[in-house]
């Protein structure tokens, strides 16, 4: 769920960070960087703290991909640094935090002592994993992390409670999953010219192509098993899946043939841009992967009232942003997740 972080980031702080660069100067974490309802006081250390927690996320699983320093890149369609646009996602993020727990009494929404005390232990936690450099350079206080968990729980909680009346039934015909093998052999060339432009197969290997799955095709009408027969031959990959009505994958040509089938008959050879499939039809109903529809089918209701139920709540509040506390948060430094314990 795009909006509910907290169940990731409570585990954040019993990791560190590393920080490279330079050591810039120390950050007030008391300054107000923004005002909910022009009388609750959102602290730069806070807001600094999570920024620096995404921005070491985006350069650990992605630095290496797109070069490091991401939050210092340009956008290539505004211009605008890629830390900035990070900056204002924050703050919108930010605003609905505290309009949650500004809320949280209205849905009797409170912490119990055993989750005020995990939440104090994993502050301290955090901040004895990290070195004097880093909490320099980030300015969060005890306070901050401390507050940071406790919004983000709220958070969690809130969403249960805004979530509470959604319809929960489901019906089998709405979530029906459909279960299927099918087998692929591609007709894509692996060799390339002197330019580096991969060279088409020609239609006799294409035909070969073909001939090698019709055989698997052939021993799998006898066996009664796409994936067995499938086996162990070369190029030819074999995989089951469920699917339902409204799902994208695998290939529409795959899901159109297999649609045409009763439980255990099998398709003929279906020809794709990329390569040919044998499908075979496992159950016209997979009770496991319907149920699991069915979840998901709730999950994805919940989401849609939340989104609804928090857009109607921010209404209800003021949210100004201090621009000049906002500027001091800058991108000279990099931030990394520490793996190592």
């Amino acid at each position: 769920m795009k909006k509910r972080t907290s169940r990731i980031l409570s585990l954040i702080f019993a990791l560190a960070f590393l920080l490279t660069g330079c050591s810039g100067s120390r950050l007030n974490a008391s300054e107000t960087i923004a005002v909910l309802d022009e009388t609750t006081n959102i602290r730069l250390g806070e807001f600094s703290l999570m920024l620096r927690y995404q921005q070491a996320q985006m350069e650990s699983y992605y630095g290496s991909m797109l070069g490091g320093g991401i939050y210092q890149q340009e956008m290539p369609d505004t211009g605008e640094v890629y830390g900035d646009t990070a900056k204002r996602s924050q703050m919108d993020e930010f605003q609905l935090l505290y309009v949650l727990e500004a809320e949280a009494p209205n849905y009797e929404v409170v912490l119990t002592e055993e989750e005020k005390g995990a939440i104090a232990e994993a502050a301290k936690t955090f901040l004895d994993s990290n070195t004097p450099q880093l909490k320099k350079a980030v300015g969060a206080e005890q306070t901050d992390v401390e507050h940071l968990l406790t919004l983000l729980t709220i958070q969690n909680k809130m969403y249960d409670a805004l979530t509470t009346d959604v319809d929960t039934v489901v019906s089998d015909e709405e979530a029906a999953q459909k279960r299927i093998a099918y087998a692929f052999i591609s007709t894509t060339g692996t060799e390339t010219d002197s330019e580096g432009n991969t060279i088409p197969l020609t239609d006799e290997e294409k035909a070969q192509k073909k001939a090698a799955l019709q055989e698997v095709l052939d021993a799998a009408r006898e066996s009664g098993d796409l994936n067995a027969a499938a086996e162990g031959k070369e190029n030819i990959t074999a995989t089951t899946a469920a699917y339902g009505a409204d799902s994208s994958s695998p290939a529409e040509s795959v899901r159109a043939a297999a649609d045409t089938l009763k439980d255990g008959e099998f398709a003929e050879i279906i020809e794709a841009e990329s390569g040919y499939y044998a499908v075979q039809m496992i159950s016209t109903f997979d009770r496991e992967a319907t149920d699991s529809q069915k979840e998901a089918i709730v999950r994805q209701r919940k989401d849609t009232l939340y989104d609804e139920k928090c857009e109607e709540l921010k209404e209800a509040h003021t949210f100004t942003a201090v621009d000049a506390a906002m500027a001091k948060l800058t991108f000279e430094q990099t931030f990394v997740l520490k793996t190592e314990q």
